[in-house]
């Protein structure tokens, strides 16, 4: 009885995930969402232009903060769920109760003499940097006053630092800069040589030492930035598309998309690039926040974020041009296994397939395909390195057929 109640429960699950690997949350409004941030795998901000939006739900929906500011707003920044900063043209606002009030430091005009920020990165609630147009400047106490402000050669697009003393900015004319000393000065990296037209618009770090940069080629270093290397190029067929989000989850998963809505995804740490199937909407994708290599969000200048939590491709192959005559799921091999199992199933038809993973208690850990396939033969690795020891099952739905078989993990 139990087993028909657990299977029951994770075909009613099932279907009602059964979305594209790429789902559109819209904010409600159709202007430019130019930043998207998580802290952990419900709650997150975006902002863009003048607005700023939270989600407690993994952003099915986005609720508008009301702050006092009516510039353009560039990065957001939570440095945990109650205190976040936000900065942009003209503009750096504060909240300390997860935004149900801001408070603006600085919110003026262009007349005012005030900086045209881009960026900001905080490694507590009070130490943090903010740059932009030829400037850099550092907060020790949240934001009141700045005791660093010094002038950049350039425009500064985005802000890593590793600890207090050492980070690096990214920006216009393939430049990056980096300091040692808690931002009091900087020295110039250059990558590309002179004469380029490539700026590098955010910087995606792992393990506070590998960095990748990027517009078209892509470019890492494994020292913080002392040192890079030209690893990958996007593949794009159109000549006019630059990248403006770039995020890497783990040493070998990262994300790239650009100025047309294109967007790629990387498996080997940057050196190859495969196109995502993440609509067939032309608007630039800003940002893009990981917070798993399943559990994606990227935010678009129409007013929508799009997430998958299946890692946008699937990382499944057809492994037969014979076509199958009936649904089946197959027993995963080996069984147990510790820590990688082959999946393999087939379907005799053109269709929608949905293959889902489930824990003991019928909780969906992973999916592994919710897209229309072909009929064939398919075969999926799944690497269970991230999971606790266990039972597990998982769930073939596709053209009114549905089967669940169970598989062990141990370790």
């Amino acid at each position: 009885m139990r087993k028909i109640i657990l299977t029951v429960f994770i075909v009613l699950c099932t279907l009602k995930n059964a979305e594209a690997q790429w789902i559109i949350q819209p904010t409600g409004n159709i202007h430019s969402i130019r930043d998207v941030e998580f802290i952990n795998r419900y709650t997150g901000w975006s902002c863009g232009d003048n607005h700023i939006y939270k989600t407690t739900n993994g952003g099915n929906n986005w609720i508008e903060q009301t702050h006092p500011d009516a510039y353009l707003i560039q990065q957001i920044f939570p440095v945990n769920e109650n205190v976040v900063y936000a900065v942009g043209w003209w503009n750096f606002m504060k909240t300390t109760n997860g935004g149900e009030t801001w408070t603006a430091f600085f919110a003026g005009g262009t007349g005012q003499g005030l900086p045209v920020l881009e960026a900001l990165y905080f490694i507590d609630e009070n130490t943090g940097w903010l740059t932009g147009n030829v400037v850099v400047m550092k907060t020790t106490n949240g934001g009141n006053s700045f005791i660093d402000s010094m002038r950049l050669e350039g425009l500064g697009q985005d802000v890593y630092f590793k600890n207090a003393m050492t980070g690096i900015i990214c920006g216009e004319s393939g430049g990056v800069l980096k300091t040692i000393n808690g931002g009091q000065s900087w020295h110039s990296i250059k990558i590309i040589k002179k004469g380029t037209q490539y700026s590098f618009r955010r910087l995606a770090v792992i393990n506070d030492s590998i960095v990748w940069i990027g517009s078209i080629p892509i470019y890492k270093s494994t020292d913080f930035g002392n040192t890079w290397d030209s690893i990958g190029y996007i593949p794009s067929t159109n000549f006019n598309v630059r990248m403006y989000g770039l995020c890497f989850s783990s040493i070998n998963i990262g994300y790239a998309a650009g100025n047309m809505g294109e967007m790629y995804k990387t498996t080997d740490g940057g050196y190859s690039w495969k196109r995502e199937n993440s609509g067939a909407s032309t608007s630039i994708i800003y940002s893009i926040d990981a917070y798993t290599d399943s559990i994606v969000w990227a935010s678009r200048g129409n007013g929508t974020i799009i997430h998958t939590v299946t890692g946008g491709q699937t990382g499944i192959s057809n492994s037969s041009i014979l076509l199958p005559k009936n649904f089946i799921l197959y027993q995963n091999f080996p069984n147990p296994f510790n820590p990688v199992t082959n999946l393999e199933f087939k379907i005799s038809k053109f269709g929608f397939v949905s293959l889902m993973i489930y824990d003991m208690l019928g909780k969906d850990v992973l999916t592994i395909v919710n897209e229309n396939l072909k009929a064939g033969t398919y075969n999926y690795e799944f690497n269970a390195s991230n999971f606790p020891s266990g039972i597990y099952f998982y769930t073939l739905m596709a053209n009114g057929f549905i089967e669940t078989k169970q598989m062990v993990l141990i370790k």
